[in-house]
């Protein structure tokens, strides 16, 4: 299978870490908190947290503080189709072709439900030909825009004249919640919106991708998911989250089928990236590091926003790019892009 195009889009309104502090500060919650939550809230939105604006499907940022469950599933419903069309344009703007050429449409998505998917709403915006296979993918959290990788793959594999979307779409800013809980406020100061689109087929493009490799490790699932609160989603993130990533990451690599010029990863936060530099000979992951500082952690999207820059940014040595991302579950998940 080979890469045509990537691209990334985002909401028009970002606001940076101050921002959000200050609109926190203002709500309705901020006083119901302990002082512990307070302070640790003021601390990761003043602090070097790695993170300098985040994007938002908001026109201010306290709707993302006063809405209901369904207020948020909504928003999700409006947002989450919006940002996904606007990627897949500009990955076919990209790559020259067209929407009428598309066979196959991917889409990933944790932060809401919709059904049918979001991949229905997006063939109908985008007017789709009615005789594309649309199919979604939920539950892998942050790390799935590999595995649904791996998903086309295997249709090209069957159909190598086929042409097929990946999409990764998050509106984190409609799954917020509030308590006294560390990983639940530690969620609300590193979460964006957004999206990104990769285009596939047989033939074409600079990098052929595949030795595609997943690991899952079930007792580690309450340290990472969401659970249901009220009818809104609530994110459960513990301390150890970044030790149990960079042990699964250095498992995944040792299976590598070559060694990398390249390493393009889910950033997940700064603690996170901190421990893959030391687990990987990556030296400093910079386009992670970017995506992280510019929006934030997007979930899903953030390791395809990663290798748009990358790919934006090379000179044309390296040959080879190792690629992974994490998520709920606990699953990593990794491939390797090959230059043709």
């Amino acid at each position: 299978m080979n890469l045509i195009s990537v691209a990334s889009a985002f909401p028009p309104h970002f606001f940076s870490q101050s921002e959000c502090l200050e609109s926190m500060r203002s709500a309705d919650f901020w006083e119901g908190l302990n002082a512990r939550s307070r302070l640790l809230l003021t601390k990761v939105l003043e602090g070097d947290s790695g993170i300098t604006k985040r994007h938002f499907m908001l026109d201010q940022l306290s709707e993302a503080w006063t809405r209901d469950a369904q207020a948020m599933n909504e928003a999700y419903e409006k947002a989450a189709p919006e940002m996904a069309a606007d990627a897949v344009l500009k990955a076919l703007a990209k790559s020259g072709h067209s929407i009428s050429d598309v066979d196959v449409l991917f889409v990933c998505s944790c932060t809401g439900y919709l059904c049918p998917g979001v991949s229905g709403h997006v063939a109908e915006k985008l007017g789709m030909r009615d005789d594309v296979f649309l199919q979604d993918m939920t539950g892998l959290g942050c790390g799935a825009a590999v595995p649904l990788m791996r998903a086309a793959s295997g249709v090209i594999a069957e159909n190598p004249d086929a042409v097929v979307l990946t999409v990764a779409v998050e509106a984190c800013s409609a799954a917020f919640y509030v308590e006294d809980d560390f990983g639940v406020l530690i969620s609300t100061c590193l979460f964006g919106d957004g999206a990104a689109a990769a285009l596939w087929s047989g033939s074409g493009g600079c990098w052929s991708v595949g030795d595609f490799q997943s690991l899952h490790v079930p007792e580690h699932r309450e340290k990472i998911r969401f659970t249901n609160a009220g009818g809104k989603l609530r994110n459960q993130l513990h301390r150890k989250v970044p030790i149990h990533v960079a042990d699964a990451v250095s498992q995944l690599y040792a299976k590598r089928a070559a060694d990398p010029q390249a390493w393009i990863t889910h950033g997940g936060g700064r603690d996170v990236i901190e421990r893959l530099e030391k687990v990987l000979p990556s030296g400093e992951l910079t386009h992670v590091r970017d995506v992280m500082r510019d929006y934030g952690n997007l979930s899903s999207p953030s390791v395809l926003v990663a290798l748009e820059k990358f790919l934006d940014s090379s000179d044309g040595e390296e040959k080879r790019i190792w690629m992974c991302a994490f998520g709920a579950g606990f699953s990593a998940h990794s491939c390797e892009l090959v230059r043709n």
